[in-house]
Order: C-alpha cells, then structure tokens, then sequence
C-alpha cells in the first residue's frame, strides 16, 4: 500500500532539493529529532538521528540508497531502529520553480493499520517541518 503525504512550499524547488539531498540538519525541520550526524555526501550518505517521541527516546540509522539529481528525487532506507520502523524506504520528490515547491513524501509497504497511522504521520511532520523551515 502506498502512503503519500505532499507540501507546497514558498520557496524554490532547487533551494528545497539542495538542501534536502545532504540529509543535513534534520533537527532544524523535524521536532522528535535532537540531534543528526551525516557521513559522506552523495549515494550511500548515511544519518544518525536521535529521536524522542514522547517518553520513548531511541536512535535510527538511515542510508541514502537512490539519488537522481535529474528528477530532484531520492529514497531513505531505515536501517536500524524500532519495530515499524526498522527496514522502511522513504521517498522523496522536489517538483517546481524559481519561486514555489511541491515535495512528495511517500512510503510503499505492507502495513498494519497501526503501522499506516504512524507512518502517515511521520511523513506528514516530515512534509510540515521542511515548509515551516523553508518558508522562514
């Protein structure tokens, strides 16, 4: 099942997918990180994020693992964290202009009706947190 979630946002497609490629500052958009470390640049770039959802507090680990500059998209692979989590690919797509932007957010995966609603919202915050970033 596909679960997709898209923002407009006030700022150029080419700011939002510069910014978005590098897996950079992921705590400066998303408010259940505090804090990311990225090694390398490019395909196979790897984050750690440290994550407190509430009083659950755990890490996840994620690789780079498509990049097309030419079609502003790319896919993170969760690789290690908690159950529902862990093993998750995360797409992402930049679509616009000089002055405006559409990011897509998708996720396609056998879900559980728990797992969709938490997934949904995931990449809702994720869509929400990089407009609020992008439009300061």
């Amino acid at each position: 099942m596909l679960i997709s979630e898209k923002a407009t946002i006030s700022a150029s497609a080419d700011k939002v997918w510069n910014h978005l490629q590098t897996l950079q500052g992921a705590e400066d958009y998303l408010p259940i990180v505090t804090k990311s470390k990225v090694s390398g640049s490019g395909l196979g770039t790897t984050r750690t994020c440290d994550i407190e959802m509430g009083e659950q507090k755990f890490q996840i680990q994620e690789t780079l693992v498509r990049l097309d500059d030419s079609q502003k998209s790319l896919t993170i692979s969760i690789d290690d964290g908690p159950p529902g989590m862990k093993d998750l690919k995360i797409d992402f797509s930049v679509n616009g202009n000089d002055e405006s932007s559409e990011i897509v957010v998708s996720n396609e995966f056998e879900h559980t009706a728990e797992s969709e609603q938490m997934i949904k919202g995931i990449l809702n915050m994720i869509c929400t947190g990089l407009k609020n970033y992008h439009e300061q």
